[in-house]
């Protein structure tokens, strides 16, 4: 299952969609999703609890975006759990939102290690109703500009070698998720 249907794409061009269009809608869709589910590093569905693996000996230390942050643990290299970080020994940041993008050590650093900090989350966007209507709307954007648009795409060919790339057009529609996720 897809964040954007057929429907809300139809909604926004306020017409329904020709056969051609309807054919296509399904592969630039997953296409256009899994591009900025890898953009943000996280889905833009629900998704259940994950654990994912950080480098320690930082204080700040950067996670994916997630919510729902039920535990971070000091594991070994077998990835087996050897200390559970009490919640009063960091702090989820930024502290004001619901989507979560750093943890913070109250006191000192992280144990160094790599990949020894597990965290366990909910790994998506889906959680934090604001950031998620940004993003849906940027790739509602994104896929009008390919339906309106024929010529977003440009195509050059020099002496047998071609190339085609998306212009600006299509890639200002993903803008506003840029602005949510500047580290992308």
């Amino acid at each position: 299952m897809a964040l954007i249907t057929q429907s809300d794409i139809e909604a926004r061009l306020g017409r329904s969609l020709t056969a051609e269009e309807t054919t296509t809608f399904t592969i630039v869709n997953n296409a256009l999703q899994s591009k900025v589910e890898l953009m943000i590093g996280s889905d833009v569905e629900a998704a259940s609890e994950t654990t994912r693996y950080y480098d320690g000996g930082v204080q700040h230390l950067p996670i994916n975006p997630c919510t729902n942050i039920t535990s971070v643990k000091l594991v070994d290299d077998d990835q087996v759990a050897t200390d559970t970080y009490d919640t009063t020994d960091y702090t989820t940041e930024p502290i004001n939102k619901t989507l979560k993008t750093m943890l913070r050590h109250r006191s000192g650093a992280f144990s160094i290690g790599i990949n020894n900090i597990a965290v366990a989350a909910k790994f998506s966007i889906y959680g934090d109703t604001d950031t998620l209507n940004i993003v849906k709307d940027a790739m509602i954007n994104a896929l009008v500009s390919e339906v309106n648009n024929s010529d977003n795409i440009k195509r050059e060919s020099i002496e047998g070698y071609s190339i085609e790339y998306a212009t600006t057009e299509t890639k200002n529609s993903l803008a506003s998720i840029k602005y949510l996720f500047p580290e992308i």
